[in-house]
């Protein structure tokens, strides 16, 4: 795991400092294209929310006028406003967390600069450190192992801080294949087109 992580790292790597322009346009577009539906999404909860939330005060006002001219008792007012003052409560919190979560989204969009000038820092890298990986990787999945015309295969996807999983193209870079001998009579070989085989 750790050669095909190192191997992962050295080939995004290479095409950050072969292909620079290129990289700087697939970092900045596959961190802005994964965000902008997401954005759209809680925006849109964000926006219904503050409408029920000035549609409760609307509410509020009308049932204190009612209360007022005698239309509603004063017991009813009470439960009544006590509802919308803690619906608008439970509104104040949803708010303030979709914001706080647009507002990180933010920041992560401007950090695909600073995930650049980290991934320079690691072209000549010959081994995986753990400052490495906690400058460069969020996180790695690892699939289920499928047989596909005989040989098993296993994805792992690497999604890279800031930016997600980012495809290196591979008629812009290959690196050769690594094998290695894992246990007796099973050679794991990786390429990649992030797939392990075995």
């Amino acid at each position: 795991m750790e050669e095909v992580i190192i191997g992962e790292i050295r080939r995004l790597t290479k095409f950050a400092s072969k292909h620079e322009g290129e990289f700087a346009k697939l970092v900045m577009g596959h961190s802005k294209q994964a965000g902008v539906s997401q954005r759209e999404r809680r925006q849109r909860e964000l926006a219904k929310f503050r409408a029920r939330d000035r549609e409760l005060d609307k509410l509020f006002s009308r049932i204190y006028e009612d209360n007022l001219a005698g239309k509603i008792d004063d017991e009813r007012f009470v439960r009544m406003s006590k509802q919308y003052t803690l619906e608008q409560k439970g509104l104040a919190e949803k708010m303030a967390a979709i914001s706080a979560e647009l507002d990180k989204q933010d920041d992560k969009a401007m950090t695909a600069d600073m995930f650049i000038s980290t991934v320079r820092k690691y072209t000549r890298a010959k081994k995986l450190t753990e400052r490495m990986l906690g400058e460069l990787i969020e996180r790695i999945e690892v699939h289920q192992s499928e047989k596909i015309d005989g040989i098993h295969i296993q994805r792992l996807r690497i999604h890279y801080n800031c930016v997600g999983a980012i495809e290196v193209p591979g008629e812009l870079l290959t690196l050769p294949e690594i094998s290695m001998l894992t246990r007796k009579g099973v050679t794991v070989s990786y390429s990649p087109s992030s797939q392990v085989s075995a």
